[in-house]
């Protein structure tokens, strides 16, 4: 799938890390890695992303926890020695890991949105208290962010483009944004098979995800 989607679109993939131990098999065809809310507390996927050649980003946990993604990111940019596929590996860590902003939920199912201004300055602050490489921020569009109501993810990535213009340390750190789009928008059911909609979570069409893609070009 993935060297179909080189072929055709003569763009290199990004991939979400469910199981480190699948990482050898896409390693040479991945330009980008995510780790994701669920799995960033997880050490196999910690050591795994520090013998990346690529760059890899840490989602904060469910709940929110910054330091949790930034002990992350610091476990990762070092190097370690461990035991991986029924190896002994040895691995000199990965500097260009950073932080994702995905929201967070509580213990009610209620969600915290951390994308805003004061989230970012936050962040930013956070990491200047350690010694990490390239002190660099995605926000996530979707997930906690937007409670999943997709189309309120143009709203969202217009919001963090304009903070990024009122303060030059967000200009520097805040790097891109991780947006859910697909072909069709929505999602449905596996029983429906719509070509081009997704199965998991909602995304923005492509009619949509064009247009998007345009107007933040105005921000930059």
């Amino acid at each position: 799938m993935h060297i179909r989607a080189m072929k055709e679109s003569h763009l290199t993939a990004a991939d979400e890390m469910l199981y480190p131990g699948n990482y050898p098999y896409l390693e040479d065809i991945l330009s980008y890695v995510a780790v994701g809310a669920r799995s960033v507390e997880n050490q196999l996927h910690r050591l795994t992303i520090s013998g990346l050649d690529v760059p890899a980003g840490m989602k904060n946990p469910t709940s929110g926890d910054i330091e949790v993604m930034l002990n992350s990111v610091q476990a990762a940019q070092l190097p370690h020695v461990f035991v991986y596929n029924g190896w002994e590996v040895k691995t000199p860590g990965n500097p260009l890991t950073h932080c994702i902003m995905r929201g967070a939920v509580d213990q009610y199912g209620t969600n915290f949105p951390n994308y805003h201004y004061e989230d970012l300055r936050r962040l930013s602050e956070a990491y200047k208290k350690r010694t990490l490489s390239y002190p660099a921020i995605i926000v996530d569009t979707n997930h906690a962010n937007s409670n999943k109501k997709f189309h309120e993810q143009p709203r969202i990535a217009k919001e963090v483009m304009r903070s990024r213009r009122n303060s030059k340390t967000l200009r520097n750190n805040v790097r891109g944004l991780m947006i859910e789009s697909y072909l069709v928008e929505g999602s449905q059911k596996i029983s429906e098979n719509i070509y081009g909609k997704s199965i998991t979570d909602p995304c923005l069409g492509w009619e949509d995800s064009d247009r998007l893609i345009r107007d933040l070009a105005e921000y930059v």
